[in-house]
């Protein structure tokens, strides 16, 4: 019998914080992931800190800036989009708000009850990514599990939707489907029903930044992958993302990243 539902390891990582790689730290396609730090603070480094305090970092993708690692252990959860539970909407909104509600990233601090829950979680989510019949079905239920902790842990911050929350949703769902073709944004204001001053409004408040902003990521994020891991030339690449003119695909490369196409591509297959 043919064996389905297999992990896929570049769609969900686990590491421990103190032998978290590199290759993954600086990757171009970290921004692609919802990331979720579950850590102490180590000895002597925040005397502020309970001794025995411990937090949940959560962190959005396409975030601004990366949380540090260096004065704290535990462990790393990253994975992409198909790990959540799109079908169940209210769920999915919760966990959006979730990582958003404190702007780039949230902070979680956790209670010793759900601590001891996560214990057992954890080891049940490393037993199945390490073995060889584990499957993507029993990672996304045992993930959707965590999540619904920290969901309950914050209820009182969804005890009313916030409907601007729920457009920002919205527009990430657009963005993601339309990105490569649809750059105006007379086009997201539309699909959402309201106006471009209100649409970068919302934007600025939830994600502080614009819509222009976000969109320039989005396309910056998948040329850097696409530079990275397909053999298409850059002119290529320009074209496939909708840019007319390779020369201005160039030059808007290196506006956003400080690099040329050429030098980001070569600086990248040395690491």
């Amino acid at each position: 019998m043919k064996f389905t539902h297999r992990i896929d390891p570049e769609k969900f990582l686990i590491y421990q914080l103190n032998d978290c790689p590199e290759s993954y730290l600086q990757s171009a396609h970290r921004e692609e992931y919802f990331e979720m730090i579950w850590f102490r603070y180590k000895e002597n480094i925040n005397p502020q800190a309970p001794e025995e305090g411990q937090y949940v970092y959560l962190i959005p993708p396409y975030r601004a800036t990366p949380v540090s690692i260096k004065d704290k252990e535990g462990y790393l959860i990253a994975f992409k989009r198909d790990y959540l539970d799109e079908d169940d909407k209210e769920y999915a909104l919760d966990v959006f708000n979730l990582f958003n509600i404190q702007g780039q990233y949230s902070l979680i601090p956790l209670d010793v009850a759900t601590v001891g829950r996560f214990v057992h979680l954890y080891a049940l989510i490393k037993e199945e990514y390490g073995q060889p019949m584990g499957t993507y079905l029993v990672l996304k239920s045992l993930l959707k599990v965590f999540l619904l902790n920290l969901i309950r842990i914050n209820q009182k911050a969804f005890l009313n939707q916030d409907v601007n929350q729920k457009r920002v949703y919205q527009f990430i769902l657009l963005m993601d489907a339309h990105y490569e073709t649809e750059r105006k944004a007379s086009f997201y204001a539309g699909k959402l029903g309201i106006s471009v001053k209100r649409l970068n409004q919302i934007l600025l408040e939830k994600m502080h930044k614009t819509l222009t902003q976000l969109l320039h990521n989005r396309v910056i994020l998948e040329a850097k992958r696409r530079l990275i891991s397909s053999d298409h030339t850059i002119k290529e690449i320009a074209y496939q993302l909708n840019f007319e003119d390779p020369g201005y695909f160039s030059r808007f490369f290196k506006k956003q990243t400080g690099l040329s196409p050429e030098k980001f591509k070569a600086s990248a297959a040395l690491k």
